[in-house]
Protein backbone atom coordinates (compact mmCIF):
# COMPACT_ATOMS: atom_id res chain seq x y z
CA UNK A 1 0.00 0.00 0.00
CA UNK A 2 1.26 3.25 -0.87
CA UNK A 3 2.21 5.79 2.01
CA UNK A 4 -0.72 8.21 0.95
CA UNK A 5 -3.32 5.52 1.08
CA UNK A 6 -2.26 4.49 4.52
CA UNK A 7 -2.29 8.26 5.56
CA UNK A 8 -5.83 8.35 4.71
CA UNK A 9 -6.89 5.06 6.55
CA UNK A 10 -6.39 7.13 10.23
CA UNK A 11 -7.62 10.18 9.37
CA UNK A 12 -11.16 10.91 11.07
CA UNK A 13 -10.85 7.57 13.08
CA UNK A 14 -9.92 6.25 16.15
CA UNK A 15 -6.79 3.66 15.52
CA UNK A 16 -5.24 2.03 17.84
CA UNK A 17 -1.55 0.34 17.51
CA UNK A 18 -1.25 -3.28 18.93
CA UNK A 19 1.19 -5.76 18.69
CA UNK A 20 1.88 -9.75 18.81
CA UNK A 21 4.71 -9.04 22.18
CA UNK A 22 6.90 -6.97 23.84
CA UNK A 23 9.11 -5.27 21.74
CA UNK A 24 7.55 -5.65 18.91
CA UNK A 25 7.68 -2.26 17.06
CA UNK A 26 4.06 -0.72 18.30
CA UNK A 27 5.95 2.59 19.51
CA UNK A 28 8.06 3.12 16.32
CA UNK A 29 4.98 2.59 13.60
CA UNK A 30 3.10 5.08 16.03
CA UNK A 31 5.72 7.04 15.41
CA UNK A 32 5.50 6.40 12.02
CA UNK A 33 2.05 6.79 11.31
CA UNK A 34 1.97 9.95 13.72
CA UNK A 35 4.21 11.43 11.07
CA UNK A 36 2.09 10.29 8.04
CA UNK A 37 -1.10 12.17 9.83
CA UNK A 38 1.03 15.35 10.24
CA UNK A 39 1.02 15.95 6.76
CA UNK A 40 -2.55 16.53 7.05
CA UNK A 41 -3.75 17.63 10.16
CA UNK A 42 -2.26 17.22 13.55
CA UNK A 43 -3.40 14.04 15.35
CA UNK A 44 -4.15 13.58 18.95
CA UNK A 45 -2.27 11.02 20.70
CA UNK A 46 -1.54 8.46 23.74
CA UNK A 47 -1.18 4.93 25.43
CA UNK A 48 -2.41 2.87 27.29
CA UNK A 49 -1.60 2.89 30.70
CA UNK A 50 2.65 3.77 31.49
CA UNK A 51 4.23 4.03 28.10
CA UNK A 52 7.43 3.30 30.48
CA UNK A 53 10.91 5.29 30.57
CA UNK A 54 13.84 5.63 28.26
CA UNK A 55 14.63 1.90 29.44
CA UNK A 56 12.22 -0.57 30.00
CA UNK A 57 11.94 -1.41 33.86
CA UNK A 58 12.29 -5.40 33.34
CA UNK A 59 15.05 -5.82 30.88
CA UNK A 60 16.40 -2.61 30.31
CA UNK A 61 16.58 -2.12 26.79
CA UNK A 62 16.45 1.16 25.17
CA UNK A 63 12.66 2.28 24.13
CA UNK A 64 11.91 4.10 20.88
CA UNK A 65 10.70 7.79 21.83
CA UNK A 66 7.96 9.40 21.39
CA UNK A 67 7.99 13.19 19.91
CA UNK A 68 5.22 15.90 19.94
CA UNK A 69 5.33 18.33 17.23
CA UNK A 70 3.49 21.66 17.63
CA UNK A 71 -0.07 21.22 17.23
CA UNK A 72 -0.31 17.94 18.44
CA UNK A 73 -3.18 16.58 21.12
CA UNK A 74 -1.49 14.27 23.43
CA UNK A 75 -2.55 12.29 26.54
CA UNK A 76 0.03 12.13 29.34
CA UNK A 77 0.16 12.88 33.03
CA UNK A 78 1.04 16.24 34.55
CA UNK A 79 4.30 14.94 35.55
CA UNK A 80 5.26 14.16 32.07
CA UNK A 81 4.22 17.36 30.97
CA UNK A 82 7.00 19.14 33.25
CA UNK A 83 9.86 16.42 32.67
CA UNK A 84 9.37 17.11 28.64
CA UNK A 85 11.76 19.24 26.76
CA UNK A 86 8.61 20.51 24.95
CA UNK A 87 5.87 23.22 25.50
CA UNK A 88 2.20 22.42 26.39
CA UNK A 89 -1.10 23.85 26.95
CA UNK A 90 -3.46 21.87 29.29
CA UNK A 91 -6.54 21.69 27.65
CA UNK A 92 -8.66 19.43 29.89
CA UNK A 93 -7.64 17.91 33.17
CA UNK A 94 -8.90 14.82 33.84
CA UNK A 95 -9.85 12.82 37.10
CA UNK A 96 -7.98 10.18 36.48
CA UNK A 97 -4.75 9.66 38.67
CA UNK A 98 -1.58 7.40 37.79
CA UNK A 99 1.20 6.22 39.84
CA UNK A 100 2.69 8.75 37.48
CA UNK A 101 0.37 11.97 38.18
CA UNK A 102 -2.60 13.03 37.40
CA UNK A 103 -3.90 12.30 33.51
CA UNK A 104 -4.27 15.69 31.22
CA UNK A 105 -4.88 16.51 27.55
CA UNK A 106 -2.45 18.76 26.36
CA UNK A 107 -1.53 20.41 23.11
CA UNK A 108 2.04 21.47 22.35
CA UNK A 109 2.99 24.13 21.81
CA UNK A 110 6.79 23.77 21.13
CA UNK A 111 7.76 20.25 20.07
CA UNK A 112 9.87 18.46 22.23
CA UNK A 113 9.90 14.45 23.90
CA UNK A 114 6.92 13.17 25.90
CA UNK A 115 6.48 9.69 27.68
CA UNK A 116 3.18 9.07 27.53
CA UNK A 117 0.90 8.10 30.44
CA UNK A 118 -2.73 6.63 30.25
CA UNK A 119 -5.79 5.13 30.99
CA UNK A 120 -5.60 2.22 32.82
CA UNK A 121 -9.47 0.99 32.75
CA UNK A 122 -11.45 0.20 29.80
CA UNK A 123 -14.20 3.45 31.44
CA UNK A 124 -11.26 5.62 31.59
CA UNK A 125 -10.24 4.73 28.17
CA UNK A 126 -13.82 5.50 27.05
CA UNK A 127 -13.90 9.05 29.00
CA UNK A 128 -10.69 10.08 27.78
CA UNK A 129 -11.46 9.27 23.92
CA UNK A 130 -15.02 11.11 24.66
CA UNK A 131 -12.88 14.28 25.75
CA UNK A 132 -10.72 14.18 22.81
CA UNK A 133 -13.45 14.06 20.03
CA UNK A 134 -16.73 15.26 21.29
CA UNK A 135 -15.29 18.19 23.91
CA UNK A 136 -11.67 19.12 21.97
CA UNK A 137 -12.82 18.05 18.50
CA UNK A 138 -10.06 16.46 17.43
CA UNK A 139 -10.91 13.95 14.85
CA UNK A 140 -7.67 11.81 14.07
CA UNK A 141 -6.71 10.16 17.18
CA UNK A 142 -4.33 7.13 17.90
CA UNK A 143 -3.51 5.40 21.15
CA UNK A 144 -0.28 2.71 21.39
CA UNK A 145 -2.06 -0.55 22.98
CA UNK A 146 -0.90 -2.72 25.31
CA UNK A 147 0.69 -6.15 24.09
CA UNK A 148 -1.32 -8.98 23.17
CA UNK A 149 -4.46 -7.34 25.03
CA UNK A 150 -7.69 -6.41 22.25
CA UNK A 151 -10.18 -5.49 24.71
CA UNK A 152 -9.24 -1.52 24.33
CA UNK A 153 -10.02 -1.55 20.68
CA UNK A 154 -13.88 -3.46 22.11
CA UNK A 155 -14.40 -0.22 24.76
CA UNK A 156 -14.15 2.28 21.97
CA UNK A 157 -17.07 2.37 19.47
CA UNK A 158 -16.40 2.46 15.65
CA UNK A 159 -12.67 2.15 16.46
CA UNK A 160 -9.72 -0.07 14.44
CA UNK A 161 -7.15 -1.70 14.84
CA UNK A 162 -3.65 -2.43 13.37
CA UNK A 163 -1.40 -4.98 14.77
CA UNK A 164 2.29 -5.25 14.63
CA UNK A 165 3.96 -8.60 14.50
CA UNK A 166 7.87 -9.06 14.95
CA UNK A 167 8.78 -11.65 12.80
CA UNK A 168 12.02 -13.99 13.24
CA UNK A 169 12.67 -17.98 12.46
CA UNK A 170 11.99 -19.05 15.39
CA UNK A 171 8.30 -17.52 15.96
CA UNK A 172 7.10 -17.41 12.49
CA UNK A 173 4.94 -20.62 12.35
CA UNK A 174 3.39 -18.87 15.44
CA UNK A 175 3.00 -15.62 14.35
CA UNK A 176 0.98 -16.82 10.71
CA UNK A 177 -0.90 -19.02 12.88
CA UNK A 178 -2.02 -15.86 15.44
CA UNK A 179 -2.91 -13.98 12.06
CA UNK A 180 -5.13 -16.30 10.66
CA UNK A 181 -6.69 -16.59 14.15
CA UNK A 182 -7.44 -12.45 14.45
CA UNK A 183 -8.06 -12.86 10.24
CA UNK A 184 -11.07 -15.18 11.21
CA UNK A 185 -12.05 -13.79 14.28
CA UNK A 186 -12.37 -10.04 12.66
CA UNK A 187 -14.49 -11.82 10.53
CA UNK A 188 -17.45 -12.63 13.12
CA UNK A 189 -20.50 -10.78 12.34
CA UNK A 190 -23.28 -9.46 14.61
CA UNK A 191 -26.20 -11.10 15.79
CA UNK A 192 -29.02 -10.81 13.35
CA UNK A 193 -32.60 -10.33 15.26
CA UNK A 194 -34.28 -13.64 14.26
CA UNK A 195 -31.15 -15.55 15.60
CA UNK A 196 -31.67 -17.59 18.48
CA UNK A 197 -28.22 -17.61 20.49
CA UNK A 198 -26.69 -19.06 23.61
CA UNK A 199 -24.78 -16.06 25.32
CA UNK A 200 -21.23 -17.10 26.02
CA UNK A 201 -19.88 -14.57 28.79
CA UNK A 202 -16.34 -13.95 29.61
CA UNK A 203 -14.00 -16.23 27.37
CA UNK A 204 -14.33 -18.50 24.61
CA UNK A 205 -12.40 -21.71 25.53
CA UNK A 206 -12.50 -25.26 24.65
CA UNK A 207 -13.60 -25.69 27.69
CA UNK A 208 -16.71 -24.01 27.18
CA UNK A 209 -17.82 -25.47 24.44
CA UNK A 210 -18.36 -28.67 26.48
CA UNK A 211 -21.06 -27.11 28.79
CA UNK A 212 -22.73 -25.42 25.69
CA UNK A 213 -26.42 -27.38 25.85
CA UNK A 214 -27.32 -29.61 23.23
CA UNK A 215 -30.05 -27.45 21.90
CA UNK A 216 -28.11 -24.73 20.78
CA UNK A 217 -28.28 -23.18 17.16
CA UNK A 218 -25.28 -20.51 18.05
CA UNK A 219 -23.13 -18.97 20.06
CA UNK A 220 -22.77 -15.18 21.64
CA UNK A 221 -19.64 -13.79 22.27
CA UNK A 222 -18.89 -10.43 22.84
CA UNK A 223 -16.17 -9.57 20.13
CA UNK A 224 -13.31 -11.19 19.15
CA UNK A 225 -11.17 -10.27 21.51
CA UNK A 226 -13.22 -12.94 23.77
CA UNK A 227 -11.75 -15.47 21.57
CA UNK A 228 -9.33 -18.20 23.32
CA UNK A 229 -8.98 -20.88 20.46
CA UNK A 230 -6.57 -21.61 18.41
CA UNK A 231 -7.10 -20.79 14.30
CA UNK A 232 -8.08 -24.44 13.96
CA UNK A 233 -10.28 -25.11 16.70
CA UNK A 234 -12.14 -21.71 15.47
CA UNK A 235 -12.29 -23.13 12.33
CA UNK A 236 -13.90 -26.05 13.00
CA UNK A 237 -16.13 -24.50 15.35
CA UNK A 238 -17.72 -22.30 12.53
CA UNK A 239 -17.75 -25.29 10.28
CA UNK A 240 -20.10 -26.65 12.51
CA UNK A 241 -22.14 -23.77 14.69
CA UNK A 242 -23.66 -20.35 14.39
CA UNK A 243 -20.73 -17.99 16.34
CA UNK A 244 -21.79 -14.26 16.28
CA UNK A 245 -20.44 -11.26 18.33
CA UNK A 246 -21.99 -8.50 20.31
CA UNK A 247 -19.91 -5.69 18.73
CA UNK A 248 -17.31 -6.24 15.65
CA UNK A 249 -14.10 -4.84 15.87
CA UNK A 250 -12.15 -3.71 12.61
CA UNK A 251 -9.05 -5.54 11.91
CA UNK A 252 -7.41 -2.48 9.93
CA UNK A 253 -3.88 -4.80 8.72
CA UNK A 254 -1.53 -6.51 9.70
CA UNK A 255 2.16 -4.44 10.25
CA UNK A 256 4.89 -7.06 10.16
CA UNK A 257 8.60 -6.36 10.95
CA UNK A 258 11.02 -8.88 9.95
CA UNK A 259 14.08 -10.32 11.49
CA UNK A 260 16.57 -12.56 10.16
CA UNK A 261 14.50 -13.80 7.49
CA UNK A 262 13.90 -12.65 4.47
CA UNK A 263 10.50 -11.30 3.57
CA UNK A 264 9.71 -13.30 0.24
CA UNK A 265 9.91 -16.55 2.64
CA UNK A 266 6.86 -14.45 4.81
CA UNK A 267 5.24 -13.48 1.75
CA UNK A 268 5.04 -16.96 0.19
CA UNK A 269 3.69 -18.73 3.75
CA UNK A 270 1.34 -15.89 3.92
CA UNK A 271 0.18 -16.53 0.34
CA UNK A 272 -0.42 -20.01 0.83
CA UNK A 273 -2.48 -19.67 3.80
CA UNK A 274 -4.35 -17.26 1.98
CA UNK A 275 -4.74 -14.02 4.84
CA UNK A 276 -6.98 -11.74 3.01
CA UNK A 277 -6.07 -8.88 5.57
CA UNK A 278 -4.26 -5.68 4.36
CA UNK A 279 -0.79 -6.53 5.51
CA UNK A 280 2.46 -3.71 5.52
CA UNK A 281 5.48 -4.90 5.36
CA UNK A 282 8.41 -3.16 7.56
CA UNK A 283 6.77 0.73 6.31
CA UNK A 284 9.29 2.50 7.95
CA UNK A 285 12.73 0.44 6.72
CA UNK A 286 11.90 1.05 3.03
CA UNK A 287 10.30 4.81 3.03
Amino acid sequence: MQTQQLTYQFLNNTTFVMGNRKHAGKTTFLNWVLNQIRQVESPAFGSIGVDGESHDQIDGRTKPRVYAHKGDGIVTSLAMIKKSDGLFSIEKALPINTPLGQLVIAKTLRGGRVELIGPEHNEQLQMVIKHLKDELQYKTIVFDGAASRLTPVSAVEQSGFYYVMNIDRRNLTKAVEQMQLLTLSSQLKTMQAAEQLHPLEGALTKAKLSQLPKQCEGILINDLSSVFLSYQQLAQLMKNSNIRVKQSIKLKGFVIITKDIALEAIKAMLQSKNIQTKIIYNPYVHQ
